[in-house]
């Protein structure tokens, strides 16, 4: 799988496009090759693309498939979607994140972190562990995802240090 139809992949899966428009775009290029054929056609001139876009494929995912033309990638869809599959799968399991302090969140904070996380990495579930972490000075490290968010004390100072010297 090239990265370009996981980049692309990423981007249709942070445009909330539901699932059943992927799933129903992608039965319309398997089953009817034709279709695949056109959009990818340089001699058809992107304008009657897009009447074809229109006709076919549900309102959802239209402006994605059209983008996607437009930047001549039109022979990576079926790619596209099974990265996108493959991104809302991993979305669906969760994700697990430690949270390092100085003084323990409340639960009204860690709701706010978990929603934060979520977000951002698109997923439905945050399991979050807490550890205590006095080096900190104060504030807090989040790491998720293979990330480090650091609004520590210790992160704040090593920054300026770093700035100041250069």
């Amino acid at each position: 799988m090239t990265q370009t139809a996981k980049n692309y992949a990423q981007a249709l899966y942070e445009l909330h496009v539901d699932a059943e428009s992927v799933k129903t775009a992608e039965t319309i290029l398997k089953e009817v090759p034709e279709v695949g054929e056109s959009l990818t056609n340089p001699t058809i001139a992107f304008h009657v693309k897009e009447k074809i876009i229109d006709r076919i494929f549900p309102e959802g995912i239209r402006n994605f498939i059209k983008v996607v033309c437009r930047n001549q990638k039109s022979g990576l869809l079926l790619e596209m979607f099974e990265a996108y599959r493959e991104i809302e799968r991993k979305a669906n399991e969760g994700l697990e994140a430690v949270l390092f302090y100085v003084t323990a969140p409340t639960v009204e904070q860690q709701e706010k972190m978990k929603t934060f996380l979520r977000r951002k990495f698109h997923v439905k579930e945050v399991a979050l562990s807490l550890k205590e972490e006095k080096s900190l000075i104060g504030g807090f490290i989040l790491q998720a995802g293979g990330r480090e968010f650091d609004w520590s004390f210790r992160g704040r100072f090593r920054a300026l240090s770093r700035a100041l010297q250069h």
